[in-house]
């Protein structure tokens, strides 16, 4: 699907080799990273993909839901992506998650869970307070508390956050982090709505296969240059043009020379004093030059020298 995406914007049939000026990796860079924005197939694929661990975290408690959680646990094995005992979709959809994490691509990290009253969010297990459930830090207190899945409305309605502890904190190290622990707890204000998972790449807080798509496209690809201008006011072609202009990614016969293709002169045929690139082609070339003049006269604004796109960008 993406060569056919790539023949189709190069102009090319199915059974045509046509050269390419630019790679298809810098086109669907975003234009914030000075690409197209077309975006991958790879991300949008990923995306689709992880919604359904978005729905799964998210406990729809639909029938899919409670076989997944039957078969894998309650935490539907994304702990684990590494071997498992059998295949399924649902294996294949944790195991690209899991390799997504191995590309410094964690999507698993944006999933938040925000606390409403507390009864459906495990106090040691979750990640709700920080972006680390709270077993990892203070271990020493988790160690301690007999019931290692109370929710966060029991703890935090208790009379004391050590009554279910075996003992009370004591030595250096407990007593740290037990002082610590209370007044992270402190902070937290319940209040009557249902706890819920948000997803932090969306101002909405909802996720969406756009924001997932957008962050590992910009995560695996590399930057073309600054950021693309884009005038939504004129036409497509005329804002790709402009584009490959500023990037000088045209067929001109400097750079078909420059790419091995032997022509009898590098020259601008048109005036035959330089060689025929894209800045010369566009703005130091005399019939370019005239021609702005008169457009520029034509609609009664004055036209400055120009000599280069960076120049005209300015």
């Amino acid at each position: 699907m993406e060569s056919i995406r790539r023949r189709f914007f190069n102009g090319a049939d199915i059974n045509e080799n046509k050269m390419s000026m630019i790679g298809w990796e810098k086109i669907m860079v975003s234009r914030k990273k000075g690409g197209l924005g077309i975006s991958s197939f790879f991300a949008q694929n990923r995306a689709l993909l992880f919604k359904w661990i978005w729905r799964f975290r998210s406990k729809d408690s639909s029938l899919w839901y409670r076989v997944i959680k039957a078969m894998f646990g309650d935490g539907g094995a994304l702990d684990n992506t590494g071997k498992f005992a059998r295949s399924s979709t649902w294996t294949t959809i944790v195991r690209e998650c899991g390799n997504l994490s191995s590309k410094g691509i964690n999507l698993l990290s944006h999933m938040k869970r925000k606390v409403g009253n507390g009864l459906n969010t495990l106090f040691w297990v979750d990640s709700w307070l920080t972006d680390i459930p709270l077993k990892q830090l203070y271990p020493r207190m988790f160690a301690l508390d007999c019931n290692k899945n109370s929710t966060v409305a029991e703890k935090i309605n208790a009379s004391s956050i050590s009554c279910s502890f075996r003992r009370l904190p004591r030595g250096s190290l407990e007593e740290e982090q037990f002082s610590k622990l209370i007044e992270d707890v402190n902070s937290v204000i319940l209040s009557v709505s249902n706890d819920r998972w948000i997803w932090s790449l969306d101002s909405s807080g909802e996720f969406s296969i756009k924001s997932t798509r957008l962050f590992i496209d910009d995560h695996l690809l590399l930057a073309v240059g600054a950021p693309t201008r884009w005038v939504s006011e004129v036409p497509i072609k005329i804002n790709i043009m402009a584009w490959k202009v500023s990037l000088d990614k045209l067929p001109t016969r400097l750079n078909l020379s420059l790419r091995g293709i032997e022509i009898p002169s590098i020259t601008c045929p048109i005036c035959s004093c330089a060689g025929e690139s894209c800045s010369h082609l566009f703005f130091s070339c005399s019939m370019a030059r005239n021609i702005t003049t008169k457009l520029a006269r034509w609609w009664e604004f004055d036209c400055p020298d120009l000599f280069s796109y960076d120049d005209w960008f300015e």
